[in-house]
């Protein structure tokens, strides 16, 4: 069922309850409601129709929520835009998708009217607190339009949201999800952590993130819980919101779970709390072993991709192993493969490949490439791993971060989990560099927590005694931050750059 009829369920079930608050401002579901109504029929008033391409570059804001459940309701696709991005990244992503709209802010306005002359699809900006003189006014567009529910029919194969890779290897490319893809997904989430309309959820991430947008946001209007919406993450809010609000929920990467250990979460009073969940980028043993003394709960790990909403979780109720993304959510179906997709034993390391009704069909604009990424109607995620004998998925890394040092594959992240051990080790990375006689060498960037003192050779002999001599690093190199994203996934890449400039 396409996803605006599940979010208009929910209006009709619980029309009076407080949807959102955000700084201070709160809606109901009723007004969610009708204000998706009036977004998706200024939006055809406009004559932007089912399957346009509508872009959003813009912070967390309630015009946001107001645009995203408008945009499915008006069938147009919508095209999230990372804030950070500058012109030439914005430049491919409305031109790859061929965006005719583009929804921004006064302080992203410069970089869209800098580029506007080179997009030629790009009929419409719309601005978020405008003044109408430099771009179409959205809150004078919506106050103008109908709040009935417009006619647009929308099917289960419909193009819903084109999320583009963060493009580590070459430039990003637009995942394609239908309305199919992110309700199942929508719904295995809901089904497995347990969620409810009682939950109170504090949401700190991006909305125009996978994570943001089809894990935190759609479950929650889906479910109708009460949703305490944050322009931005910050540790010492969202520790004294979830006190206030006796908040029951929460989501965050990696990083987000590091600031809240600094910020002093002990402190705070998190009983009110049923789930934390981490996501986005690999949670390390050592983090969880922290986190579990810091907010009294073990954080729920779990893993999914741009291409396919969610794909593993560790259990709500069950064991939560450390290392671990859990085992296939409701419809999801895995297999570990060698380089010619045959099936490995349990336990063996691989190739993951996965299947569900999820998954995509392909990227936006890429047939040739599509056909590679797809075996035998199974996804090929890139994702190197393995399934133990309890069904629990192990992702090791990225196909193309493996190292093949002496003709031996080697696994970065069993040596990342090894050397963030160390109780002086914040964070660590792993990465392979050029040798002459092996192909690769194996080389850790290591960040050090504040006012601890490690050398190299120290790390290398404790991976020694821990790990195959032939997956010790060779080099370390010590540095202040890891390279990351804004969801805080490691950028690689760019340490090996690093490297190679040296």
């Amino acid at each position: 069922m396409p996803l605006t009829y599940l979010f208009k369920k929910t209006a009709e079930k619980l029309p009076d309850k407080t949807a959102i608050e955000f700084e201070g401002k709160t809606i109901t579901f009723r007004e969610l409601d009708l204000a998706a109504n009036r977004v998706a029929n200024a939006f055809n008033e406009l004559g932007i129709k089912k399957g346009d391409r509508v872009a959003q570059f813009m912070p967390n804001c309630i015009e946001l929520v107001y645009s995203i459940v408008g945009n499915f309701r008006n069938g147009s696709v919508i095209v999230p835009m990372n804030v950070s991005f500058r012109e030439q990244e914005i430049l491919h992503i409305l031109g790859d998708s061929g965006a005719n709209t583009v929804i921004t802010d006064k302080e992203r306005l410069p970089i869209v009217n800098n580029i506007k002359h080179k997009l030629k699809d790009l009929k419409y900006i719309i601005l978020i607190g405008g003044n109408g003189k430099e771009a179409l006014d959205f809150n004078e567009l919506i106050s103008k339009s109908s709040d009935k529910s417009p006619a647009t029919v929308l099917n289960d194969d419909d193009h819903s949201i084109i999320f583009y890779t963060s493009g580590t290897t070459g430039k990003p490319k637009g995942a394609t999800l239908t309305q199919k893809n992110m309700e199942s997904g929508v719904k295995a989430l809901v089904q497995s952590w347990r969620m409810s309309k009682d939950d109170i959820f504090v949401l700190a991430l991006p909305l125009y993130h996978i994570h943001g947008i089809g894990v935190a946001l759609l479950t929650s209007l889906y479910t109708g819980n009460f949703t305490v919406l944050k322009r931005k993450f910050d540790a010492g809010d969202v520790l004294e919101t979830i006190q206030k609000r006796k908040a029951t929920l929460f989501m965050g990467v990696p990083t987000m779970y590091f600031k809240i250990l600094e910020a002093d979460a002990e402190k705070y009073d998190l009983s009110s709390m049923r789930l934390f969940v981490s996501g986005s980028a690999p949670l390390s043993k050592e983090l969880f072993s922290q986190l579990k003394k810091a907010l009294k709960h073990e954080v729920l790990e779990r893993a999914g991709m741009s291409e396919s909403m969610m794909n593993f979780s560790n259990p709500y109720e069950g064991e939560r192993v450390p290392g671990s993304v859990g085992f296939c959510l409701p419809g999801v179906k895995i297999r570990v493969t060698d380089k010619n997709y045959n099936d490995v034993p349990v336990n063996t390391e691989g190739d993951i490949l996965i299947k569900g009704p999820n998954v995509f069909h392909g990227y936006w604009n890429k047939e040739k490439y599509n056909e590679e990424v797809f075996k035998d109607g199974w996804f090929v995620t890139g994702d190197v791993g393995k399934v133990d004998e309890k069904g629990y998925v192990y992702i090791l890394g990225r196909s193309k971060d493996v190292l093949i040092s002496g003709g031996i594959n080697i696994y970065p992240r069993e040596i990342e989990e090894v050397i963030e051990s160390m109780p002086q080790v914040r964070e660590c990375a792993v990465v392979g560099i050029p040798d002459k006689e092996f192909g690769e060498s194996v080389k850790a960037y290591v960040v050090l927590h504040e006012g601890k003192k490690l050398s190299g050779n120290e790390i290398i002999s404790y991976c020694r005694e821990r790990l195959a001599s032939f997956k010790k690093p060779k080099y370390v190199e010590f540095i202040e931050a890891l390279p990351k994203n804004t969801m805080g996934k490691i950028l690689k890449e760019e340490l090996r750059k690093m490297h190679s400039e040296k």
